[in-house]
């Protein structure tokens, strides 16, 4: 039994957090947040002009609704 209880201790004191991991990543590859940072930003380009070209659309058909009228 005490051999287990050594055991779980010795497993126990291996692993590793993922905080210790991603701060290894960062210290390795510092660069990788700079290019997260890049594609968020490319990301919220691409989101706004999708929202845009849908509300251009909207009054475009809005416009055209009224001019009916």
């Amino acid at each position: 039994m005490p051999r287990d209880k050594e055991q779980k201790e010795a497993n126990d004191s291996e692993i590793i957090s993922d905080r210790e991991v991603w701060s290894a990543i960062r210290y390795l590859d510092p660069e990788s947040e700079s290019d997260r940072r890049k594609s968020n930003i490319a990301a919220a380009i691409a989101v706004l002009s999708i929202v845009f070209m849908l509300s251009a659309v909207l009054v475009y058909l809005v416009l055209v609704y009224l001019h009916e009228l």
